[in-house]
């Protein structure tokens, strides 16, 4: 990656000002199509100089509920709740030498942000958490021959952000500012018949309604009537047959050793509320895991 363009409050006239003599601090964006390999604005040649000055602080969660009438009962019962896409908005300026300049730059952000098909995005403003977009419009809210200022706006697909981690890298990818981490950090692998899995998400991991990403993996032996049960949720995942390997409950479908399984099972789901789950396992001797990502309002 490229030298990372800063503010400095006293400019070195001698060292030039091509990255020491801007009046703000550039924030960085990166983007990235499945949420691990990252492009970052800094990384491509022809976007030299343009700059992001501003970003989404904390993005407006939208939430839409379906209800229905009840008979001659007042008002109307709640069937679901769900969050809509919603507009976040960034500001980029570039300082250019002409105006063929200013075009190519202006060209070059269109290219890296434009797309037919969403992307996630990710600002070091606001770290560990990434939002799924389309790039809707790049407006020029001002032009001159020497350089431009332009409001992008995204439209976020999902309505909520997402760890760029999951609980499997936890140290490295989801602790951050604003992400509801507890003193503590929480564990996510274990090798007892009761345990606690946190959910730091400002909503339910709920793999079969919503599509939320969820691992739950076994790597052990039973001697058969395997049952893992969240005494949370009153949820619980059973398998009738002895194994000695590792079995997995990827989103709503059981694996054994990589392979289908779900008729061995009694069809069971898992899913975690908000805050702390509380775990029992019963006829089982080894390790189980979870990995999943957070989702939050902002």
């Amino acid at each position: 990656m490229k030298n990372k363009p800063h503010h400095y409050r006293f400019t070195d006239l001698t060292k030039g000002t091509d990255e020491n003599g801007y009046g703000f601090n550039p924030i960085e964006f990166s983007i990235s199509t499945n949420g691990k390999g990252w492009v970052s604005l800094y990384d491509v040649e022809d976007l030299e100089h343009v700059l992001c000055i501003d970003t989404p602080y904390v993005a407006e969660a939208k939430q839409t509920d379906t209800t229905r009438r009840l008979g001659l009962n007042d008002g109307q019962q709640l069937l679901s709740t769900s969050y809509e896409q919603r507009e976040l908005e960034m500001q980029i300026v570039f300082y250019g030498l002409n105006q063929q300049d200013t075009s190519l730059a202006y060209d070059a952000l269109q290219r890296f942000l434009v797309s037919r098909t969403p992307y996630w995005i990710c600002f070091d403003k606001w770290p560990q958490r990434m939002y799924y977009v389309k790039a809707t419009q790049l407006e020029q809210t001002h032009m001159t021959d020497m350089g431009f200022v332009s409001k992008v706006t995204f439209q976020d697909q999902i309505g909520l952000s997402r760890s760029i981690g999951t609980t499997a890298d936890w140290g490295n990818a989801v602790i951050g500012f604003g992400n509801n981490q507890p003193v503590d950090t929480p564990q996510y692998s274990f090798n007892t018949n009761h345990f606690t899995v946190k959910n730091l998400s400002d909503v339910r991991i709920d793999p079969e309604r919503r599509g939320h990403q969820f691992k739950m993996t076994l790597k052990g032996n039973s001697g058969g009537e395997l049952k893992v049960t969240n005494k949370t949720t009153k949820e619980s995942i059973s398998r009738e047959k002895a194994f000695n390997g590792t079995f997995e409950l990827n989103g709503v479908n059981p694996l054994l050793d990589g392979k289908g399984d779900l008729l061995n099972t009694d069809y069971g789901v898992i899913t975690l509320q908000k805050g702390d789950n509380e775990f029992e396992v019963e006829n089982f001797n080894g390790t189980i895991s979870f990995d999943f990502p957070m989702w939050w309002l902002s």
